[in-house]
C-alpha cells in the first residue's frame, strides 16, 4: 500500500505527517472540498474551525449520492483523529500531499 505525507504550507517549521492511502482518499471529508489551488488537487485547505469541530465531535457526516436527504454519521478512526489533532495542535490550514 502506498504511503503519503502531508507537508504543511502555512507552517513550514512543522514536520510532515505520514498518512495511509486510505486516509489520502478520505481527505475531502475534512477539507469541505476546498483546495488552496483548484488546478492542483494535491494542495488542500483544512479550515481550522471545521477541523477543530470535527475533532471535538469525533464524527463526520457523509451524504449518500443515492439519497441526498439523509446523512450518515461516521465515527473518526484513530488515524483520522491523529491527523486532525496534528492539524489543530500545529494550527495548519494549508498542506500538500506527497508520495513517500
Amino acid at each position: 500500500m502506498t504511503k503519503y505525507s502531508l507537508i504543511p504550507l502555512d507552517k513550514t517549521s512543522v514536520s510532515p505527517h505520514e498518512i495511509s492511502e486510505t486516509l489520502r482518499n478520505q481527505l475531502p471529508y475534512f477539507t469541505e472540498g476546498k483546495f488552496h489551488d483548484s488546478s492542483n488537487p494535491d494542495r488542500l485547505f483544512f479550515p481550522i474551525a471545521r477541523t477543530s469541530e470535527l475533532l471535538e465531535e469525533g464524527v463526520f457526516y457523509v451524504v449518500s449520492p443515492l439519497d441526498d436527504q439523509n446523512r450518515a454519521e461516521i465515527e473518526l478512526t484513530d488515524e483520522q483523529e491523529d491527523l486532525l489533532e496534528w492539524l489543530v495542535s500545529n494550527h495548519i490550514e494549508e498542506a500538500r500531499i506527497t508520495t513517500l
